[in-house]
């Protein structure tokens, strides 16, 4: 048995002492092998999927024996940063969101860098929804950020200048 499952037959326990004694008395829990079965559902799920939305479907697996289990059959897991930036539809956030992303930011981790509450993760693309502008404190404190400019066009359009050498 595992050492939560018998946490619950040993009311009063902690789980430290149950698996200290399991320790000393060579009683130690080793999950059974994967089947094949299990090997193709990984296989199946993988593209779509990460570990942790695996888990849903081997209950009995973490996510951590299903990364492990799928490093050893070669199949690369469906990883979300993977995935394309999303487009919200406002040209300045989106192409602050597209620099970070090629930065390697994420757009949580931008939020943080730049103190900004959310906005390039998920309000620019509320505002968007809502009919309203850009949050141009927040489009100016990114531009600082990347040491890039606005620049007006002729038309009257608002661009980013990167100013990448």
């Amino acid at each position: 048995m595992r050492t939560h499952e018998l946490q619950k037959l040993l009311p009063g326990r902690s789980r430290q002492s149950i698996a200290k004694k399991r320790g000393t008395t060579g009683f130690t829990y080793r999950r059974p092998p994967f089947t094949q079965g299990e090997d193709e559902e990984i296989r199946r799920a993988a593209p779509t999927k990460g570990a942790t939305a695996i888990t849903h479907i081997l209950p009995h697996r973490t996510p951590w024996e299903i990364n492990k289990r799928a490093q050893e059959l070669g199949i690369k897991l469906f990883n979300y940063h993977d995935k394309p930036l999303t487009i919200i539809g406002e040209p300045l956030a989106d192409a602050i969101r597209q620099r970070a992303r090629e930065d390697g930011l994420s757009m949580r981790g931008l939020d943080a860098e730049l103190n900004t509450g959310g906005y390039f993760t998920n309000c620019a693309a509320l505002r968007v929804r809502r009919g309203s502008g850009p949050y141009m404190p927040n489009i100016r404190k990114a531009i600082e950020f990347f040491d890039a400019e606005l620049v007006t066009g002729p038309d009257g359009t608002i661009t980013i200048d990167w100013k990448d050498f």
